[in-house]
């Protein structure tokens, strides 16, 4: 009975009737799981990692980042950026998280390897204190240090250009820079200490194996503070740059006179750009790398690591670098490889 059933369900007739009436409740059914992940929120949630671990989010300590985590998983954050540093994370013994947020990335990466120190900076009151109650929640305390802090290019302190919001969240998207949309919104500010981490450092020496950077807009700021540090320890960075009417030339200028390589990182690979001028279409996180691999497009993570720690000469292959639109390139690209 069954095998008639698979039979009739395949012919020609059959078919084209249970797709015609298959098709519109198909379409409304993600419609609604759409709705459903989009107005539906969670607040506070566990999920179980590849290794065993269990991450949690704390009540009203990132509702946002709890919800996308309940509904997609961890995959469903940022995908190509979070592949990309839990391959850092297992070989790194130390790593930064500038603009640490609610701390998804420094408990991911504690969590990731036990033996991973995280050093997190986060100057928004609100979010400081949810960031510190989940690093309690998952009991990272020894791994991760939390500094209520802004990094920038000197020690003081400065306005910080913090939107209002309607949820329970605070606002992510603030800024220090001055000529910013937030600034020109009038949002509300509020003053924050900053620190030059090349201050820092002298007080709490560490060697650094991995930074992430997400300042909005502040990239260049950020990266003048530890350029001594970073020039010492010539390790990798990722880094969020948003497209930007000055074309991000200060950062594209620190990037290249430290003598680091950007590549673009995206769902078929890391593809070695030569400015940040253009709009990603599936993200707008950036590799910058100590070492530059011959070639545009670079799909094994491993490549790097292998190069940056046999202390090979650089290469210089530069024949290829894309302009304003490397995503031309992806469609035909095979799948990036980050082994862990």
């Amino acid at each position: 009975m069954f095998n008639a059933l698979r039979t009739a369900r395949e012919n020609y007739y059959v078919s084209a009737i249970l797709s015609a009436i298959a098709k519109p409740i198909h379409f409304a059914c993600l419609q609604l799981t759409t709705q459903i992940e989009r107005k539906v929120k969670k607040n506070a949630t566990a999920i179980s990692l590849p290794n065993g671990r269990v991450m949690r989010v704390a009540r009203d300590a990132g509702v946002s980042m709890a919800s996308r985590l309940f509904w997609k998983g961890l995959d469903g954050y940022e995908a190509q950026t979070s592949e990309t540093l839990r391959f850092f994370f297992q070989r790194a013994s130390s790593s930064l998280d500038v603009g640490a947020n609610y701390g998804f990335y420094s408990i991911l990466g504690a969590l990731w390897n036990s033996h991973l120190s995280v050093v997190a900076f986060e100057p928004v009151p609100g979010i400081h204190q949810g960031l510190t109650r989940n690093i309690a929640l998952n009991g990272l305390e020894r791994q991760v240090s939390a500094y209520q802090l802004a990094l920038a290019d000197r020690t003081w302190t400065a306005t910080f250009y913090l939107p209002s919001t309607g949820s329970r969240d605070c606002e992510t998207t603030g800024t220090l820079v001055t000529d910013s949309w937030q600034s020109r919104k009038h949002s509300p500010e509020i003053v924050v200490e900053t620190v030059r981490f090349d201050d820092f450092e002298r007080t709490h020496p560490m060697k650094l194996d991995l930074v992430k950077i997400d300042v909005e807009d502040f990239e260049a700021g950020v990266l003048a503070g530890m350029e001594q540090t970073i020039r010492r320890d010539r390790r990798f960075i990722v880094c969020e740059i948003l497209p930007r009417a000055h074309r991000n030339e200060k950062t594209r200028q620190a990037v290249e006179s430290m003598g680091y390589t950007p590549y673009w990182i995206t769902h078929s690979g890391y593809i070695r750009v030569s400015r940040f001028d253009f709009e990603g279409t599936f993200s707008q996180d950036f590799l910058f790398s100590p070492v530059s691999v011959a070639g545009e497009v670079i799909t094994d993570l491993g490549v790097f690591w292998s190069m940056r720690e046999s202390g090979k000469p650089v290469s210089r292959d530069l024949s290829t670098i894309l302009g304003n639109h490397p995503s031309r390139h992806c469609a035909l690209l095979p799948p990036v490889v980050a082994s862990y």
